[in-house]
């Protein structure tokens, strides 16, 4: 057995003592769609004649057999940078004839050609890349990369490199990382919009970083980078699979992907409430978009464009998460770029049939399936009552806060779903539950959903909710701030981290730190700034006094740094430098009392005669006997109880 198998798997087994709930090989999916032929890696080999996996062509189109592990050969290719990005260098010739538009690099004092050596190859279904300075040592220190992206899976992705495969910004950070002599190791499996398994993403990196150590050596640590889906992988990681890295750089973090969900679920809800509000009424004060916000704790703006409307007026809720919900939650909802790559490579029409595409039936190993074939999930807003903090603040009167949570409503069973079309029905209410006469005081309210407790305690012993336990390694929690420009990508989700760690775990959450930046600053400039931190973090064994929270303005000079910067966010104490320059918004689920760790699927209940008397609705709130009476129908099990614990 080869050398890297042998590493691969013993990485694997060492592993099985992490704290959630270790799995060994995951399942592989079909159908599961091979994509080495667009990462310009040619077909991948035929493994088997009986129909499994991907159908393998000729030129003719023939079908010559199928690719269920979708393996090709591994190659070297080889690129050389321009300054402005990497372009493909002929070995044989480039060095006798050098590319005028070629850039140097210097190394250890010497100016070498800036050659970059990128090896491709498959492991565990993905295409992984290893890329290191051609002619030049390295320096025994290893980067992981990490992609984000919303994926449900059924396919490889593509490669990191190959066919102009990079990002804006990682043709700033890859020559950057480069020319210091870091290796950069890569997997398709590591990047989030291909899936979002994370177990599967972990066991990916773990078999790619054995095949590297085997391959080149041990590197003296790996710092993990990647952002949105890529840095929830490096909290993930670092959660669940001890030593896979060794410090992580998450740009633009959330703790999970999966209690994302929570939130989120309630936005198109909500959103849908306040277009009937304003459908029958031009002037109603929710036609105000910023008004939007006292519900749905995020940031709303009368002036930004609306992608439905294409009119100024909207919310992050619509710009940042309106196909987030779908991909997620609809099972009748493919996206455009499955229905393109079945056409390519042939597939028959019924190949993808009995797909459901959620992120659910994605990670049907640990969730299960029904008799149909659907996956439960833990999706859960009994007793939420929303825009409770607005209530309660004197801003939205005690009438409009029952019809709003009168009229909520939620979303129907899977098996009930149609599919969306967002140009009709952008909100996707057709997949809600509605009520016509929600409104009106002894009207229906619009049912409430229940979340399955197999789902949720699925979520957990799975390992795909980050739960603050344990982190173990030095993390800088990078974010530009983008809540002006209603980013999904929201300033709290650093703190998110932060508090689940306090609540969990006090000594873990001196790991992490929390840098912020204004979104026009020079963000490769702050990550290898945290590059440098790190590596003197990981050489000493200890933290160097740069690792400490902090804030830059525009131009990357420090406006704040040390325990104070962020005062007020988690401590209740005078508001930090960093906290009032870089204003926090909440979500839907906050304003309804959650706390800002954002991991309550579904809460606990207490009665209303309860929540009457110790202070839910806060001190000016009474409600006369007509509504309490509507309160009790439209809360007739109780409402949460978010002090008490899940």
């Amino acid at each position: 057995m080869k050398a890297w198998i042998l590493a691969a798997l013993a990485a694997i087994t060492l592993a099985g003592c992490s704290t959630p709930q270790h799995h060994e090989q995951q399942h592989q999916q079909q159908p599961f769609i091979c994509r080495t032929l667009e990462s310009g890696l040619g077909q991948p080999l035929v493994d088997n004649q009986q129909g499994i996996g991907h159908p393998v062509r000729d030129d003719a189109g023939k079908v010559l057999g199928y690719s269920s592990q979708c393996a090709i050969k591994p190659r070297i290719q080889y690129f050389y940078f321009t300054g402005a990005g990497f372009k493909p260098f002929d070995i044989e010739n480039g060095y006798k004839t050098p590319p005028s538009d070629m850039k140097m690099v210097d190394v250890n004092g010497a100016s070498l050609p800036f050659v970059v050596r990128v090896e491709a190859g498959t492991i565990n279904r993905f295409i992984y890349t290893i890329a290191m300075l051609e002619r030049a040592p390295w320096n025994r220190k290893l980067v992981y990369w990490m992609r984000g992206g919303v994926g449900i899976g059924h396919q490889q992705g593509t490669a990191l490199w190959l066919n102009g495969a990079l990002n804006g910004s990682e043709k700033q950070l890859m020559p950057k990382l480069l020319a210091q002599g870091y290796a950069i190791a890569n997997s398709s499996g590591n990047e989030s919009g291909v899936h979002y398994n994370m177990r599967l993403a972990e066991e990916t990196a773990a078999q790619t970083k054995a095949y590297f150590s085997a391959t080149y050596g041990k590197p003296v640590y790996t710092i993990g980078i990647g952002g949105s889906g890529g840095a929830v992988q490096q909290y993930m990681f670092a959660q669940n699979r001890p030593g896979l890295i060794d410090a992580g750089i998450p740009v633009q973090s959330y703790p999970d992907m999966v209690t994302q969900s929570i939130p989120i679920s309630d936005c198109p809800l909500l959103g849908q409430y306040f277009r009937e509000e304003v459908a029958r009424d031009p002037n109603s004060p929710w036609a105000i978009w910023s008004r939007q916000s006292l519900v749905q704790g995020m940031n709303a703006s009368d002036t930004a464009k609306n992608p439905f409307t294409g009119k100024p007026g909207t919310t992050e809720c619509i710009n940042g998460w309106r196909f987030a919900m779908p991909t997620v939650l609809n099972p009748q909802f493919r996206d455009s770029k499955f229905d393109k790559a079945i056409a390519f490579y042939g597939y028959a029409p019924q190949a993808f049939a009995k797909v459901k595409w959620t992120h659910w039936n994605d990670l049907e190993e640990f969730y299960g399936t029904d008799a149909e074939g659907f996956a439960p999930i833990p999706l859960d807003n009994v007793g939420v009552q929303y825009g409770l903090a607005a209530l309660a603040a004197g801003k939205l009167d005690a009438d409009e806060f029952l019809r709003l949570n009168a009229c909520a409503g939620s979303w129907k069973e899977q098996r009930d779903f149609v599919p969306y079309k967002p140009d009709d029905d952008p909100f996707d209410s057709a997949n809600m539950h509605r009520s016509a006469t929600c409104r009106e005081p002894a009207g229906t309210p619009a049912l409430r959903r229940k979340g399955d407790q197999g789902a949720i305690r699925a979520a957990f012993e799975s390992g795909h909710v980050f739960t603050g336990k344990r982190l173990g390694i030095p993390v800088i929690d990078l974010r530009p701030y983008r809540e002006a420009e209603l980013d999904m990508h929201n300033a709290r989700q650093a703190f998110s981290v932060r508090a689940r760690l306090l609540a969990a775990n006090a000594v873990e959450a001196k790991r992490q730190v929390i840098w912020f930046a204004q979104p026009d600053t020079d963000l490769p400039g702050q990550v290898m700034k945290a590059v440098e931190v790190l590596d003197k973090y990981l050489t000493a064994g200890s933290a160097p006094v740069e690792f400490a929270d902090r804030c830059v303005d525009s131009a990357g000079s420090v406006l704040a740094s040390g325990p104070d910067a962020w005062g007020g966010i988690l401590d209740g104490v005078r508001p930090g430098a960093c906290t009032q320059a870089f204003p926090i918004h909440s979500s839907p689920r906050m304003v309804a009392g959650e706390s800002i760790r954002g991991d309550t699927f579904q809460c606990k209940l207490k009665t209303l005669e309860k929540a009457y008397t110790d202070g839910t609705y806060g001190p000016a709130v009474s409600f006369n006997d007509a509504q309490k009476a509507w309160l009790s129908r439209i809360f007739p099990q109780g409402v949460c109880d978010y002090n008490s614990g899940l």
